[in-house]
């Protein structure tokens, strides 16, 4: 029944998004974003002065419900997420605030740390103070190599964030970046029991050999250094690959994190 019911929220939501798109070019003239209760803003990164875009949804009712803080979903890629995880959140969570952020200039994997100082010093301090947000409800969403850099948040600054949704990051590869991110079970146990935080981690089970060996090997990661702080759902979607396991990797992390929200 569960089965059936993903596969039917898949397919609406696929429906969604493609009368999203139809809607925004219903002739030859270009149009320019929209979609309801959304706001595009630009916001300065402090550190490199460069300009950042947020592309920012609030839930139905966040006008009238004045006394209520609502948990955040910040996420990568905007452009390409925001209507997949706005008719998710719609379907499946309602209050919450959905952020999407465009990639930091002057930033790459090589110092990731400047990029949550970012987030940090930036984006939080920008959302928290001017709509009703929840500071201590915060969700990364991420998937292939924006859940890699969700990977090295969770492993180097967990507590930067409460939920952790990580779809195929690409860790088969052997770089910097993956190297620190295997530094965390060389910690101290004292250093892990700050290592608290609630982790969904998916990919299909059509990804490539390599790719699949770097998942089990983070997962079995943090099953041997779990001292109960932390919590690991792990999901393999059958018969789809890096690319086509996509959509169904988000709704089974929201699936996931709606049960969390609503706690």
């Amino acid at each position: 029944m569960k089965t059936a019911k993903l596969l039917i929220l898949t397919c609406a939501l696929s429906l969604n998004i493609v009368f999203a798109q139809e809607n925004k070019v219903n002739d030859d003239t270009p149009k320019a974003y929209e979609m309801p209760r959304t706001q595009v803003i630009q916001i300065s990164n402090s550190e490199t002065d460069t300009l950042n875009t947020l592309y920012i949804k609030l839930p139905e009712g966040y006008e009238e419900n004045t006394d209520l803080k609502y948990p955040v979903i910040y996420f990568t890629n905007p452009l390409e997420n925001i209507e997949r995880l706005s008719a998710l959140s719609e379907h499946l969570i309602k209050d919450v605030i959905i952020v999407g952020l465009t990639w930091s200039k002057g930033i790459n994997y090589g110092n990731l740390d400047s990029y949550v100082k970012f987030l940090r010093n930036d984006v939080f301090k920008m959302v928290e103070s001017k709509y009703r947000a929840n500071a201590e409800r915060r969700t990364y969403f991420g998937y292939s190599a924006a859940a890699l850099v969700g990977t090295y948040i969770l492993s180097k600054h967990t507590n930067t964030f409460e939920n952790y949704i990580l779809g195929a990051p690409v860790l088969g590869v052997d770089h910097e970046i993956i190297q620190k991110i295997y530094e965390l079970e060389s910690t101290t146990a004292e250093k892990r029991k700050k290592l608290k935080a609630n982790v969904f981690f998916t990919y299909g089970s059509l990804e490539k050999e390599k790719d699949i060996k770097g998942f089990k090997k983070f997962i079995n990661m943090l099953k041997n250094i779990n001292d109960g702080n932390l919590t690991v759902e792990y999901v393999v979607i059958k018969g789809l690959d890096h690319r086509t396991a996509v959509p169904m990797a988000a709704v089974r992390s929201m699936y996931w994190l709606s049960d969390l929200i609503k706690e």
